[in-house]
């Protein structure tokens, strides 16, 4: 799948994620099911609700943005491409569509929210950036790709209330190398 390919699926209404996962901190998320059980804490519960709702009647997503290469820190995987889009606001959290494709098949990879100490969420993600100073940075999930090296989820990451601007990165589990990412995005955090 080309990357205007990806983005037009992302757009679509009718394009039903793979999977729709809901995370709630640092090695715990879940798979949403119909008979997943609502969390007991009050916080968990609400947050679960409001993605449920969401997905069956989506707020509006803020238009999609394409996942690149990463020259600086990266590496490349010749034909990978991908996309986002997300919720520009969301009660409890961040929601975002993730479309990846021509990555290697079978394979799994990390998605990150990464700060910088002088943008607004970096303080509010959960690990400091090792060697990076005060950067911080959230490995939300670990997926894997199907056999044509494709991925397609909706996720809704917990997070503190407030602004944000981080970079979002898709990273291989073989060498911690960033193999796509985009670049400083804006959300807030209801």
């Amino acid at each position: 799948m080309t990357i205007p390919l990806i983005l037009a699926s992302l757009q679509l209404g009718g394009v039903v994620p793979a999977h729709n996962v809901i995370v709630f901190g640092k090695g715990e998320s879940a798979a949403l099911h119909p008979s997943t059980p609502v969390p007991q804490a009050a916080a968990k519960a609400a947050f679960s609700r409001a993605f449920r709702t969401d997905l069956e009647q989506p707020a509006e997503f803020a238009a999609p943005l394409d996942l690149a290469a990463f020259p600086q820190w990266g590496r490349l995987v010749a034909g990978a491409s991908g996309g986002i889009q997300f919720h520009r606001s969301f009660p409890g959290g961040f929601v975002v569509r993730v479309a990846l494709d021509g990555l290697l098949p079978a394979h799994p990879y990390i998605l990150t929210l990464n700060g910088n100490p002088k943008l607004a969420g970096n303080a509010n993600l959960i690990d400091p950036v090792p060697g990076g100073g005060s950067e911080r940075y959230f490995d939300f999930q670990t997926v894997t790709t199907d056999a044509r090296g494709s991925y397609l989820a909706a996720f809704a990451i917990a997070l503190p209330p407030g602004p944000y601007d981080v970079r979002f990165y898709v990273k291989d589990t073989a060498d911690f190398k960033i193999v796509l990412y985009h670049d400083f995005f804006p959300f807030g955090v209801e």
